[in-house]
């Protein structure tokens, strides 16, 4: 069986780097969130500056290369004693293979470049194996130390033993007793996509590297978690919820980008490794769906249409299976369908993009190019993930500046940018409407003025109009008894006197209409019993026989008398004036008890050539061409339809066969 005790304990090298990157390290993330300590920064300076006083070292010669070659162990039981005899094929740098359910073995052989040098063996500068990403499950590194193969233990579902490399590596202390010439092998498994990255170094070389990972953690961490406050301090001045869902989605990337780094394990420190592997997952299976609810908070306000909606839910609801999947024990398979998630995203938003109808030109394709640059990341992302060949040049530099474990700070920061520029949009257009809107209540003001100023003008004719009026009835009263005699003249002053009566006609409902616009009715409505208000109405006429009354028994009208009377009146009128000649006016008084309503309805038969045009029936001044011979204005339905709504009344009209039908009703 393989030895797991750790064969190098007291280096004091390797004790001060511990303990001054541990330090470094909690202080940089405390700091992370209060960006402005001094404290921080001098504890920077510091620890680089440590770490630049060491590059001599680092820059001199390592003395040895390191071969890599991987094998599959493809479900077939291999232990490190018969691992030797399987093929293994080379490879150099980081090593991609996607998703591998089954374990990789890599094996490191050491090869002096001087042929001279055999012994690796430094006690003041041992040898350490740097093994990352931090989300490999487990990792097992053997050794062979005198004859015996020795075996440590590492990885994310582990809990942290060796602090000798405080960033977001696996850092195993290599054996100085351990044979020069065995090659060194590590089995690796992981439920997330297989990224391996294994080198071994000296310890001083090792503070090089580790001080310059570090400080791109930091400073990730810090912008991160700088985003996460910015957009809090704006959901704070201004609620809306394309801020709301950018908090929540910075929010994720901070936890995110805490999990692939390894600090949440810090902060949980009560939880089981692998417990708390299953938090970091889910968080980040969390952050890939707040990337589609962001999209639609970014869209919603420019009406997405209804398919593509279907689709954020739709893509919400693969999460939340995805969740299921990691806490059921089948992370793997949620890996493959996040992935799956990240491909569809973006194909989705351009898909809501163009399927939305107030989003204008520019703005359209500036978010498309967005989303299109974001696919070409992701197929650039998947050849450097998925490939099995070295990648180096522009892709190397794109993996860069793109690390997986921190794309949330870039990916953040460009949303963050989208959003700014999202909700200036819209401030701008909505300062626009209440610009508009203003305009518009100050030319409703001066229409209102030049209004009351034609209602007085009106009140003022309408009041000098009738004295001379009267003044000519009264001078044709008097010619009519001097002129009994002579039919003639007659005929001409009872012209005379009909032209006086249409005017006064006119005159008066021009000051009716005058009125009930001006008139604020009080609900304080009066019981008026139909019968006798009805009777009232048509006393009025001299064929009174020509009506047909039905009213229901103890039918009561509930409305202000005044402009009861209006409406009634000038329907009576109407019907009587446009009747066809021998043709019943029928007229019905009902109470719909459960509607709490008193109908009235009144209809008369016309000709053919005389119906009305229903789309200008209540239009002020409007009559039918065939009737312009005949008395009238056409202002009497317009005055019913503004006296109706003065009481919150309905007033309708339909045709049936010849007659012509108006229904007015009316709330008790």
């Amino acid at each position: 069986m393989p030895n797991t005790t750790n064969p190098f304990k007291d280096s004091q090298l390797l004790s001060f780097f511990t303990a001054s990157g541990d330090k470094f390290l909690s202080t940089g993330f405390k700091s992370a969130s209060c960006v402005g300590r001094v404290e921080f920064m001098l504890r920077l300076v510091f620890f680089l500056v440590i770490s630049l006083l060491q590059m001599p070292g680092y820059a001199a010669e390592l003395g040895y290369s390191v071969a890599q070659a991987y094998h599959r162990e493809a479900a077939a039981e291999v232990s490190v004693d018969t691992v030797a005899a399987h093929h293994f094929t080379p490879y150099t740098g980081l090593l991609r293979l996607g998703f591998e359910p089954d374990a990789v073995w890599v094996k490191l052989t050491m090869t002096p470049l001087e042929a001279e040098t055999t012994d690796f063996v430094d006690a003041r500068n041992p040898l350490v194996l740097r093994v990352g990403p931090y989300s490999l499950d487990r990792i097992e590194v053997y050794e062979s130390v005198a004859g015996q193969w020795t075996r440590q233990v590492g990885g994310d579902q582990q809990a942290k033993k060796s602090t000798v490399c405080p960033d977001d590596y696996h850092c195993f202390v290599l054996s100085q007793a351990r044979s020069s010439t065995s090659p060194i092998y590590l089995r690796v498994t992981t439920q997330q996509v297989m990224l391996i990255e294994a080198d071994i170094l000296r310890a001083d070389a090792l503070t090089t590297v580790v001080a310059k990972r570090v400080s791109q953690l930091t400073f990730s961490m810090t912008m991160a978690v700088f985003l996460l406050a910015l957009s809090l301090v704006l959901l704070a001045l201004e609620r809306s919820i394309l801020l709301l869902t950018y908090s929540g989605f910075q929010l994720t990337v901070v936890f995110f980008v805490m999990t692939n780094i390894g600090q949440l394990a810090h902060f949980f420190p009560g939880f089981q490794p692998a417990s708390v592997d299953k938090i970091g997952f889910s968080i980040f299976v969390i952050r890939v769906g707040m990337t589609a609810l962001l999209g639609w908070a970014l869209l919603a306000s420019h009406q997405p249409s209804r398919a593509y909606k279907n689709m954020v839910l739709a893509m919400l609801a693969l999460c939340i299976i995805n969740l299921g999947l990691i806490f059921s024990g089948h992370a793997r398979i949620a890996s493959k369908l996040n992935f799956c998630f990240f491909v569809i995203n973006p194909l989705v938003q351009i898909y809501g993009i163009f399927s939305t109808s107030s989003l204008s030109i520019m703005r359209r394709k500036i978010y498309v190019f967005c989303y299109c640059v974001n696919l070409a990341l992701i197929a650039m992302g998947s050849l450097f993930v998925f490939s099995n060949m070295s990648i180096v040049g522009p892709v190397g530099f794109f993996n860069s500046l793109t690390d997986w474990r921190l794309n949330g700070l870039v990916y953040g920061l460009v949303l963050f940018l989208v959003v700014l520029s999202e909700q200036h949009l819209n401030n701008t257009a909505r300062l626009a409407e209440l610009e508009k809107l203003r305009s518009r209540a100050e030319q409703a003001r001066a229409n209102e003025d030049k209004l009351s100023e034609r209602r007085a003008l009106i009140d003022m004719l309408t009041h000098e109009l009738k004295n001379p009026l009267g003044t000519i009835r009264f001078a044709l009263a008097s010619i009519k008894r001097q002129i009994t005699g002579d039919n003639d003249a007659l005929q001409r002053i009872q012209r005379i006197d009909a032209s006086v009566n249409r005017m006064d006609e006119l005159i008066e409902h021009v000051a009716r209409s005058n009125k009930i616009e001006r008139t604020d009715v009080v609900p304080q409505p009066m019981s008026i019993p139909a019968n006798e208000f009805i009777q009232e109405l048509i006393q009025e006429y001299p064929d009174i026989d020509r009506f047909k009354i039905s009213i229901q028994e103890g039918s009561v009208f509930k409305a202000d008398r005044q402009m009861l009377t209006v409406i009634l009146e000038n329907l009576f009128s109407n019907a009587h004036k446009y009747a066809a000649v021998d043709e019943k006016i029928t007229a019905t008084v009902t109470t719909d008890t459960a509607a709490g309503m008193t109908c009235f309805e009144i209809s008369n038969a016309v000709a053919q050539d005389q119906e009305p045009d229903e789309s200008r029936l209540f239009e002020r001044y409007y009559r039918h061409p065939s009737v312009q011979s005949q008395p009238g204005m056409g202002i009497g339905l317009s005055l019913v339809q503004s006296a109706a709504q003065k009481i919150g009344a309905n007033v309708l009209y339909r045709k049936e066969n010849s007659r012509v039908i108006f229904t007015v009703r009316i709330p008790n």
